[in-house]
């Protein structure tokens, strides 16, 4: 419970454990971000950058290889272990990183862990960090299973709770989890005070506490919390101990973890690899084509290796179907707008520009907005209009193919005939044929808002679909559900989809830079 507003709090933090950090798949892999020369060849900054990466990336690999023990020489060739001298792991005070901890005797448990609500919402891998591969047994309280059946009816954390549902699923399967349940008559209280219940935290101590006459004297029994207040009153429970974890994984969506960026064996069509300083990719027929020269569409100069490689799918004429993921700021609208001029004014390949987003608000509702459709709409896309005026006057563009009126200087009305909004909540049975459609803020779309979308697409459309699941404004979605991440999750290795997490150094501005870096 936290002793301010009395909800249960999760903090961050490792545990004081013996497990090493899971390494991420590989192929959900990230890359050091290179820089392309003005004339559009992409190099990184430097070769020491590359290496950096690579060394950075299979830390854990190295970490564990040189901790592995070294064989004894036995016949069956397994490998003798020492029992640790102390329950709690070494820490590298340079890296601050845990030493893979050394297993026990066979048969002797260290510690008995119970795990917390909070524990399994932030990190639905902690059962298998916590046992530490068999040295230690896991144990969740009957409570924990009830508190969770009440927190996934919540939209915003029915995806986290699904995570840990499947975890401890898994781990009870595996028989490395046991559900029990402690005795709640020593919690009735008395009559004198009946305003007064016991809460969710006294019945999981009392959980905890049912161990202590089941277990030996010598092995403690710990309740691993990120509540502090549940901590204090586990300590003062005769018997039992109570730690902070401190390994929590931040909560990453598919079109996160999926980059774009995969290791040798785990290629897929439309994605990248690195073979030495240069990007390599891999198209829809799996062959390779190394990438040394980056598009300028428009005019436009990619700041990094990344805004290359994105304008690099977006001209694709074997990709109809492009999804971009990235924090604030990195470029992904003004990118497939540079794109879609491009493809629509200067190599005739379309006719049209289409552009959608779903209209959520930010804050307090305004309520209704006067006048037609489009003026109900242009407050929703006005950036688009800022957005084409700094398309031409940055690079020398002259506006009126996309003015309203003919021969026209200014953008404050885009024509019709060349770009128009579309609205969402109009499009079901529209047919939509010889355009580039892109869909702005996917994450606020729905699953069924973006399958009836992306159903409206005719014969020579390009759809380019961007967002960022850590933006998320529709109530009714979340991290996990919501049409971006839907849409990289089931669509991912098919010959006509591609997808890229745009990673750039800076951003829109240095105020920008600042508040995604501290993580605002």
């Amino acid at each position: 419970m936290d002793a301010g507003n009395g909800k249960r709090r999760k903090e961050r933090a490792a545990p004081a454990t013996g497990a090493a950090s899971v390494p991420a798949p590989s192929a959900m892999q990230e890359e050091a971000p290179p820089l392309p020369e003005r004339n559009g060849k992409i190099r990184l900054s430097s070769l020491e950058d590359f290496e950096e990466h690579r060394q950075v990336h299979h830390a854990d690999v190295r970490n564990a290889a040189r901790a592995a023990p070294r064989p004894t020489g036995k016949p069956d060739g397994k490998t003798a272990r020492k029992p640790a001298a102390s329950a709690v792991p070494a820490v590298s005070p340079v890296s601050g990183r845990r030493k893979a901890a050394t297993r026990t005797p066979s048969g002797e448990i260290r510690k008995h862990y119970v795990i917390d609500t909070n524990v399994l919402l932030e990190d639905p891998g902690c059962i298998e960090q916590l046992r530490s591969d068999n040295e230690n047994a896991c144990y969740l309280p009957q409570t924990v299973l009830q508190e969770l059946d009440k927190l996934k009816r919540q939209p915003a954390k029915a995806h986290l709770v699904a995570r840990a549902v499947s975890s401890v699923e898994a781990a009870v399967t595996r028989g490395h989890l046991r559900v029990v349940t402690g005795d709640y008559q020593a919690l009735a209280l008395p009559s004198s005070a009946p305003e007064v219940k016991s809460s969710p935290d006294q019945y999981i101590i009392a959980d905890a506490r049912s161990l202590l006459a089941t277990v030996p004297r010598e092995e403690p029994v710990v309740l691993v919390s990120n509540d502090r207040l549940l901590r204090i009153m586990a300590d003062t429970s005769s018997g039992l101990r109570s730690e902070e974890y401190r390994c929590s994984i931040p909560f990453r969506s598919e079109s996160e973890r999926y980059t774009g960026f995969v290791t040798p064996a785990d290629v897929v069509p439309n994605s990248f690899t690195w073979e030495g300083a240069y990007p390599v990719f891999h198209d829809h027929a799996l062959d390779t084509q190394e990438v040394k020269f980056a598009p300028t569409p428009w005019n436009i100069v990619p700041r990094d290796v990344y805004q290359a490689l994105a304008m690099r799918l977006m001209l694709d004429p074997d990709i109809p179907l492009v999804s971009l993921q990235s924090t604030a700021g990195k470029g992904k609208t003004f990118l497939a707008l540079g794109c879609a001029l491009e493809m629509v004014l200067k190599e005739k390949r379309h006719k049209r520009i289409f552009i959608s987003k779903p209209l959520v608000e930010i804050g307090p509702k305004l309520g209704y907005l006067p006048g037609d459709l489009t003026e109900k709409t242009d407050p929703y896309m006005e950036y688009i209009v800022d957005l084409m005026l700094k398309l031409h006057n940055e690079h020398r563009r002259a506006p009126n193919a996309l003015a309203a009126t003919p021969n026209g200087t200014s953008l404050s009305r885009l024509n019709p005939k060349v770009i128009q909004v579309l609205p969402i909540n109009y499009t079901r049975g529209r047919n939509l044929e010889d355009c580039v459609v892109i869909l702005d803020e996917t994450q606020n779309l729905s699953r069924e808002d973006l399958r009836t979308l992306l159903t409206r697409m005719g014969r020579n459309v390009k759809v380019i679909c961007m967002g960022d699941t850590q933006q998320v404004d529709a109530p009714f979605n979340s991290p996990e559900n919501n049409g971006l991440n839907w849409l990289v999750r089931l669509l991912r290795g098919n010959p006509g989809y591609a997808h890229l997490v745009l990673r750039g150094r800076k951003s829109r501005g240095p105020i920008t830079d600042m508040v995604v870096a501290a993580g605002l």
